[in-house]
């Protein structure tokens, strides 16, 4: 799957990949404190998750199945 995990030791728990994901694939634990994967296979691959988190390398994203990301229009 393109998401592969999330660092529960790293995230800070801000919901800002919640937020972030247009397809709905993370969603913040029963707690209410950190972000998981919870509909891998609709991840599309569009690293808004992964650009925005605050904190580097808490969301890892398949090399395998990784596209560039988008970050502008040209």
């Amino acid at each position: 799957m393109p998401i592969e995990k999330i660092n529960t030791n790293l995230c800070i728990g801000c919901g800002t990949c919640v937020a972030t994901c247009p397809m709905d694939v993370i969603r913040m634990d029963k707690d209410g404190e950190k972000a998981v994967i919870v509909y891998q296979e609709d991840c599309q691959i569009c690293h808004l998750c992964r650009i925005y988190c605050p904190v580097d390398d808490v969301i890892t994203i398949s090399s395998t199945k990784c596209v560039r990301p988008m970050v502008g229009w040209a």
